[in-house]
């Protein structure tokens, strides 16, 4: 699991990935559950031309798939999931499958998998080729990995770190030779995250210790997917069709994402037609009932895949005292929040107690989970200040040393969803000794600065997909950004734990999908300890578009992976 913030379906078993039988490339396919009666719906026949505009809720700062430009979701929803390849691939019910670049996905039964030695085989589809004509081969994925390993300020190395030896004898054959067992190996080169960079598209960087920290800012020029970039800024991006593309091509000429970074410009651009379909998050009111009293827009929502937490930062005062934390969680109202917020949008939402797994989804997470102790509870909260040396302030806030224990919650700017969490939890936590104020960021600045250098006390956003279990990316002590390190890792919440750390890099060499799920719960629990994070919700997907405007198999990835836009180069003109 990579930390992509804004925002898994199916958790999915290790016997799952290792047995799968071979399969064709995913495109199409139905969406999860509708929580309203309106269904993703195609309107008269894919006819090709015309043009489409989309709005996009966040935007990149850059293009660079390698550093923390990709941090930012819509990164993956507006750019990297059309442009680059991937070996692997989700289908639309988060399982394992086979992309359009390779023939089949490894399994122990077709010889793509050794256990001892741990490697993965791909061969790559013959059709394959790069937008200039070119094949896809071997050397790419070795160039890739180099580039990971090599780049300045890499946003993560994991699991490519696991990587020993990559073996390119033959240019439609991959070996990918491990170190020793790696579960997530979906997710290299591949998975939700994962991508293929075209090695003779830098040819000013050493081929064997390629640093792209200054390519790809503002133009990718290449494509191993159906769309190219044509044209990006920070007020839009275009993408064209590649006419190279060798599966299922576009039918629509061109495609412009716009940011539409508040909700509300973002909503009344798909009223007033000023773009034809957007992907918001659920909002703090009914999405789906005020886009259906409109006859010419289609809404589907439906279980997400991100996980919303309260993130805490660990080495900030006063959340560096565990005390202070725990009283923290005891302070938070998240019952109220599921009420009132999100049940708006999944009217059979729950708090997650399961912290950064999906409730019910696999065996990763126990029942009631190990965050179910901290229901609100003003008491225990006060009881632990006290112990801790706090004393009631005159306003009710409590203090130590003369500081009151005001606490700052950063987050998202435009986002009316989590200012009304905000809100809700600042109501509560004043009766449990806390004073709690909000600070919003632009999402860019939030996840490409401010939270990789620790610049918070509690922050609110929602990471995911959220598809294999392992939290090492996100939680392990050596994924730590540090001015060293160019501010490199995603472990943003600098929790350091030991025995936390032995049993993640266990769990990611498991096998045993039963002897997996007892380490990947132990980390539960002491995630539930520590407290580098209190989860509040799964959210909702909601995706909504004009059917004035754009026509086909809209709405089918609502809760895949890989989201609304995924399968746009099978959207046409109505």
């Amino acid at each position: 699991m990579h930390r992509r913030p804004w925002f898994s379906l199916a958790v999915l078993t290790t016997a799952v990935v290792l047995g799968a039988a071979a399969c064709g490339g995913g495109s199409g396919g139905g969406g999860g559950g509708a929580l309203n009666t309106v269904a993703p719906t195609a309107t008269g026949s894919p006819k090709p031309g015309g043009k489409a505009v989309f709005g996009a809720e966040q935007w990149p700062q850059c293009l660079n798939p390698v550093t923390d430009c990709t941090a930012a979701s819509w990164y993956l929803y507006t750019i990297a999931e059309h442009v680059f390849p991937r070996l692997a691939a989700y289908s639309v019910n988060s399982t394992p499958e086979a992309s359009p670049l390779i023939t089949q996905l490894p399994s122990l039964d077709n010889g793509g998998i050794t256990q001892n030695p741990f490697t993965i085989t791909y061969h790559l589809n013959p059709k394959a080729v790069w937008s200039d004509n070119t094949p896809i081969t071997c050397n790419d994925v070795a160039f890739t990995w180099k580039a990971i390993m090599d780049t300045t300020g890499t946003y993560s190395t994991t699991g490519y770190d696991q990587i020993k030896s990559i073996d390119c004898a033959q240019p439609t054959t991959v070996k990918i030779n491990f170190k020793s067992v790696w579960v997530d190996w979906v997710d290299i080169f591949g998975g939700a995250l994962g991508y293929i960079l075209e090695k003779a598209a830098f040819p000013n960087v050493n081929p064997t210790k390629p640093d792209l920290k200054t390519e790809m800012n503002d133009s990718i020029p290449f494509s191993g997917g159906p769309w190219m970039v044509k044209s990006w800024s920070q007020d839009q991006a275009v993408l064209v069709p590649n006419p190279h593309y060798w599966d299922q091509k576009p039918y629509l000429d061109q495609v412009t994402f716009v940011p539409r970074e508040d909700q509300p410009s973002e909503i009344n651009s798909l009223l007033a037609g000023d773009v034809a379909a957007i992907f918001p998050q659920p909002s703090n009111v009914s999405l789906l009932t005020q886009f259906n009293q409109n006859p010419n827009i289609k809404a589907v929502g439906a279980n997400g895949n991100f996980v919303e937490a309260l993130w805490i930062q660990m080495d900030q005062p006063p959340m560096n005292d565990p005390k202070v934390r725990q009283a923290f969680a005891y302070a938070m109202d998240r019952e109220a929040v599921i009420n009132s917020v999100i049940r708006l949008n999944n009217p059979t939402a729950q708090v997650n107690n399961c912290g950064l797994w999906i409730p019910g989804q696999g065996p990763w997470c126990p029942t009631p989970g190990p965050f179910a102790k901290y229901t609100y509870n003003p008491t225990m909260a006060t009881q632990l200040l006290s112990q801790d040396g706090y004393t009631k302030g005159s306003n009710g806030i409590y203090e130590k040393g003369g500081k009151p224990l005001n606490i700052t919650i950063s987050t998202t700017a435009g986002n009316a969803r989590r200012a009304t969490t905000v809100a809700l939890l600042q109501q509560k936590a004043s009766a449990a000794g806390f004073g709690l104020q909000i600070k919003a960021y632009d999402p860019t600045d939030l996840f490409s600065n401010v939270a990789p250098q620790g610049n918070f006390q509690v922050a609110l956003y929602a990471q995911g997909p959220i598809i294999d279990p392992s939290v090492t990316a996100v939680f392990s002590s050596n994924q730590i950004p540090t001015k060293g390190n160019n501010y490199a890792g995603e472990n943003w919440d600098h929790w350091r734990n030991p025995q936390a750390d032995q049993l993640m890099a266990q769990s990611d060499q498991e096998l045993d999908t039963a002897k997996r799920a007892q380490l990947i719960q132990q980390i539960g629990g002491l995630m539930a300890q520590d407290l580098p994070m209190l989860p509040v919700d799964t959210l909702p997907n909601v995706s909504a578009w004009r059917t004035d405007q754009i026509a086909g198999p809209v709405g089918a990835w609502n809760s895949s992976a890989y989201g609304l836009f995924f399968n746009m180069n099978q959207w046409y003109v109505p």
